[in-house]
């Protein structure tokens, strides 16, 4: 370490330059870091979605869930599966253990789905792994005066072109659209009188309408590619194209005759027009029908700059309609910019508190307050230098790395404010008193650096370590909290460098040796009041030691109890400006009930937008707020899902005032929640699964009705939804085989009457629209009329009513399953702070319930999350203290001393725990990081004192004499760094804010501090009595463990 100082003091004129071009880089990398809100985290999940139109849940479950669980269940590190079967759609979601390469498991699944056989008219299952990527960036929603039609062609001709132009964006979803489609609505009755079923119809269609390759011909060297081509290009040729000819009985052949010279036109049979499909969502913004848009960006793209530039480009986009409007739903940019800049802004205070610290340390009144004011400012001047130092080079290798700038990393940064400090303030402090010691700026600079090199280089490594197992647990807590440890540790490595050589050279320019000297009278006594007040009482400490440990151990203890009071929940609760809303109207609801709950909701939040309180606020009928950028989560016109922006500050309120005052109908379920902005977290999650349907149920009814009665839980509810009225063909074999048809042949021909078949497409003014046949049917929901259909069969047309029995029934809504089983899922909103208590008391309602023993309950969710994360940090504290002393026993060369500072650190436990206590702050994830960072912290003061103590007792001192003057001698150090610390963590600590910093910074600094405030005073005083105690019956206890062992042995 000598060689190191002695290098940078003898090229200090380099040494300086480095130290300018060091600080350029590190501002420069700061600004080029991509800019996220929070670390790039890759889920273990892997969604498949597939849709099924216009088909039941039992369909969609046996046809097609079913199947692809099926063919994925034997995959490799899956470890649960669950699904969903609803109406038209089957959701899957398979997760993986943490760890798994994700992107190779979405290629694994994919081609373990592509030989399953799915029905002819499903969609290809769409396959998509979920991270941060996968959600959007921004949220607009578009509305304007005029049907959805031509507000969704302004959008895909001016708004989205627009917006792909930016760079950085990756996609743009649309939710609430429906696609133009040319519809050829067949009269039956018409088309039974020409003798034509509806296969001619498409026959002709799709004969009239190819673009077909006939290979390729070479004449004279030329290569000709030979097609046949015929394109029906408009509405016209479409309702001229003859179908056939008209065909009637001939009673004398008795069989159906063509008349060639009676041709049937499809306008003759059957109506030809341009309309829309049926939405499967409805978007409304501020009471106007609208289209939301979910803007994705490339995964290295900079949110920042990719928000600003789409808010930049929709506000002058040219041409637009007046009466359309873009109105922001959500944009991430902004919050990034806050939360970075009020993490910023905490670092920047604490640092400003931290040398103000240093400088009331170093501010002696002897010869006068102003010369002593004057010195003062000199070493401050050092220290304030060496703090953005440290940050700035640990900025460099952060970007190096390929981290991010999101509010962990920064958060990292910013806490390491309070720590960096620390080796600087040991180095300079002890320069200082070799200078007073009468030594020139050199010596004082190699000798001072000699002294303390070891121990902050050690102190350094071993916080270091503390953070290494993190950065190998697998799961959520590894990959949130990987980019703090890793900040954190460059910041620290970049300190300790700073230490043994910024700091020296700074010192030989800055300081004024004689001003220094001069400040210390040798006729009198140099020690300061602290010293005079802290040597009689670790005097009478080393007296007593035994009484000192013991009472240590019992406050250390004692303290544990504590924890009864401190609620416990994985991330701090956080606000944000977002608010979801969702309506749940009995499954059997029509659309037209659905709207009129919306219009009451809607009614409610417009009185809220006049008071400037909700700003926008958006809904999805047919879907819940937790819509994603696909209709994937369209469940039925019965659900309708708000997502309101409200003024950030106001959203508790906001949310009380709205589960108060909006009144719905009784069977209207209603859910209001306040979105945080911390990292994603599960509710309240129990599953029931079982081999009796009948069984699950009802055990999830008792689950439900006792845990709505725990305080702290809102909205549980299960997912077995009411059973719906459903329209049930049952074919009659028996006719079935005597008209020479099938049950399928009947199925596909009632879906493609009743729902329609696409047969082709048609290019009309450069834009292609499928052709779908559909019988024009005037009441599809008259039973009588369904009856009455024409079946197309071999030996002619009958009706379906003679072919089947069309009853009404119940049937599900949706079918659930979990690991291929049949299962329910219990969910709810937990509102209280103390998460983990409201999961002991969810588990006690589960143990006393009176369940079927075929029924298997499991609680996932938040607690799973709960229990996982703890149990991870819990494990990375455990081998981080067996790494903290390994590296103490490396650089100081034994093993009695790390063993000893290992000791201390209970010691720190009894103030973080009174902290967290008194400021009514819970035990989450961002407390036991701090735990973890507060064993790195405390160790610096014991090495610092136990190494000063080995270097008197080599000079000749007893172990003694030798504390005593250690003790006197790093009392200063050990305080100012200890100070400095508390204050430089303080703005964090008080941050009061629901979000932002407050999300990591506000629970880790209150931990870091209390503990340090306790480890501080306490090691002062325990650490010397613990190691006199192991100094002086230290070789006797290891005899007498010797001896007993040996004894046992014996035996």
């Amino acid at each position: 370490m000598t060689f190191i100082t002695k290098l940078a003091l003898e090229k200090r004129s380099v040494s300086l330059l480095i130290i300018i071009l060091v600080a350029a880089l590190g501002v420069y990398s700061y600004l080029t870091l991509e800019q996220e809100l929070f670390p790039d985290i890759e889920f273990p999940n892997i969604t498949i979605i597939t849709f099924y139109p216009d088909s039941n849940p039992e369909t969609i479950d046996r046809d097609i869930t079913v199947p692809l669980e099926d063919s994925i269940k034997s995959i490799e590190g899956i470890r649960t599966i669950q699904s969903t079967s609803s109406e038209s759609n089957s959701v899957i979601l398979a997760t993986f253990e943490f760890g798994e390469d994700m992107k190779e498991a979405e290629r694994t699944i994919e081609s373990s789905i592509s030989s399953v056989r799915l029905p002819e008219f499903s969609t290809t299952p769409q396959v998509n792994r979920i991270n941060n990527n996968q959600f959007p960036v921004m949220r607009l929603t578009i509305a304007g005066n005029r049907d959805i039609p031509s507000l969704q062609t302004v959008v895909d001709e001016m708004i989205i072109p627009e917006i792909e132009s930016v760079s950085g964006v990756f996609r743009v979803d649309v939710s609430g659209q429906t696609d133009e489609r040319v519809e050829i609505r067949i009269d039956d009755q018409k088309l039974e009188d020409t003798g034509l079923t509806r296969s001619d119809i498409t026959l002709a269609v799709q004969n009239s309408n190819i673009d077909t390759s006939a290979g390729s011909l070479t004449d004279q060297g030329l290569q000709y590619p030979i097609k046949t081509s015929n394109k029906l290009t408009s509405l016209v040729e479409l309702r001229e194209l003859i179908i056939g000819h008209e065909k009637q009985w001939d009673p004398t052949t008795r069989s159906m005759r063509s008349y060639t010279d009676r041709p049937v036109y499809l306008t003759d049979v059957a109506a030809v027009l341009i309309d829309t499909d049926d939405a499967t969502t409805i978007s409304r913004t501020n009471g106007k029908p609208s289209l939301t848009l979910f803007i994705l960006k490339d995964p290295d793209a900079n949110t920042v700059d990719v928000t600003d530039g789409i808010s930049e480009i929709t506000q002058d986009i040219p041409n637009l309609p007046e009466d359309i409007s873009i109105l922001v739903l959500q944009n991430d940019g902004p919050e990034v910019e806050k939360s970075l800049a009020q993490l910023f802004g905490e670092g920047s205070v604490g640092f400003l508190f931290a040398i103000s610290v240093v400088f009331i340390f170093l501010l002696n009144f002897r010869p006068s307050l102003l010369k002593g004011t004057q010195i003062a400012i000199r070493p401050t001047f050092i220290i304030a230098c060496s703090i953005p130092l440290s940050v700035l080079t640990g900025v460099i290798f952060v970007n190096l790395y390929g981290i991010s700038l999101n509010f962990m990393s920064l958060a990292g940064l910013a806490i390491a404010v309070g720590r960096v400090v620390d080796d600087s303030i040991v180095v300079l402090e002890n320069i200082y008193r070799h200078i007073q010691m009468g030594e020139s700026k050199y010596e004082a600079a190699i000798e001072a650096t000699k002294e303390v090199g070891a121990a902050i280089v050690s102190s350094t490594l071993t916080t270091v370590a503390v953070f290494i197992p993190l950065t190998f647990i697998e799961g959520l807590v590894g990959q949130f909290f990987t980019p703090f440890a890793i900040s954190v540790s460059f910041a620290l490595l970049a300190s300790t460098a700073v230490a043994l050589t910024v700091v020296p050279v700074l010192s030989i320019f800055v300081l004024n040796a004689e001003k220094i000297r001069d400040s210390v009278d040798p006729t009198t006594d140099s020690s300061t009041y602290a010293q005079s007040v802290y040597l009689p009482i670790l005097r009478w400490a080393i007296n007593h030691k035994l009484l000192v440990i013991i009472a240590a151990v019992i406050i250390s203890g004692s303290s544990l109890g504590l924890l009864r009071f401190i609620p416990a929940t994985l991330f701090p609760p956080t606000e944000s400006e977002y608010i979801t809303l969702d309506l749940k109207l009995p499954t059997s609801s029509s659309i037209g009930q659905t709207f009129q709950e919306v219009l009451k909701t809607e009614a409610v939040l417009s009185q809220l937008e006049d008071e400037d309180i909700v700003r926008t606020y958006q809904v999805t009928i047919g879907a819940s707020s937790n819509l994603q950028g696909i209709d994937a989560a369209s469940a039925g016109y019965n659900l309708a899902g708000f997502f309101i922006t409200v003024d950030k500050t106001r959203q508790s309120e906001t949310v009380e005032f709205l589960n108060n005052n909006l009144k719905l109908n009784e069977s209207t379920e209603i859910n209001i929640e306040g979105i945080g902005s911390g990292p994603p977290a599960e509710d309240l999650q129990v599953t029931l699964t079982g081999t009796n349907f009948t069984e699950i149920n009802q055990a999830a009814n008792t689950l439900v009705a006792g845990i709505s009665n725990i305080e702290g839980v809102r909205n549980v509810t299960s997912d077995v939804k009411d059973s719906k009225p459903q329209i049930v063909i049952k074919p009659n074999l028996e006719e079935i085989t005597a008209q020479q048809t099938s049950v399928s042949s009947i199925a596909s021909q009632t879906n493609q009457m009743l729902v329609g078949r696409k047969i082709s497409e048609i290019d009309i003014n450069d834009t292609t629209l499928d052709i779908l046949i559909i019988s024009d049917i005037p009441d599809v929901d008259n039973i009588n009329l369904i009856k009455g259909l024409n079946i197309e069969t071999p030996s002619g047309q009958t009706k379906l009513g003679s072919l089947a029995d069309i009853v009404i029934e119940d049937g599900p809504t949706s079918i659930t399953r979990y690991d291929n089983e049949r299962s329910i899922s219990i969910s709810g909103n937990i509102t209280a702070k103390d998460t983990q208590g409201i999961g002991r008391k969810v588990d006690s309602v589960i143990e006393t319930s009176e369940l079927p023993p075929s029924v298997t309950v499991q609680t996932g969710g938040i607690f799973e999350q709960i229990s996982e994360g703890f149990q991870d940090l819990y494990f990375a504290m455990f081998v981080g203290v067996i790494l903290v002393y390994l590296v103490m026993v490396i650089c100081l060369g034994s093993l009695r001393n790390p063993f000893i500072i290992i000791l201390s650190l209970p010691l720190a436990i009894v103030g973080a725990l009174v902290a967290l206590t008194i400021t009514d702050r819970s035990l989450s994830l961002s407390a036991l990081m701090g735990f973890l960072l507060l064993i790195g912290v405390v160790v610096t003061n014991a090495l610092v004192l136990l190494t000063f103590v080995e270097q008197l007792k080599d000079q000749g001192l007893n172990a003694y004499d030798a504390i005593l003057e250690a003790g006197r001698i790093r009392l200063r150090p050990i305080l100012m760094t200890a100070f400095t610390t508390t204050f430089a963590l303080l703005p964090l600590a008080l941050n009061s804010s629901a979000g932002d910093g407050g999300i990591i910074g506000a629970e880790l600094a209150t931990v870091v501090i209390g503990g340090l405030v306790s480890n501080t005073f306490l090691t002062l005083l325990v650490i010397p009595a613990i190691y006199l105690l192991f100094q002086n019956n230290g070789p006797g206890i290891l005899t007498r463990v010797k001896n007993v062992t040996a004894k046992v042995f014996s035996r």
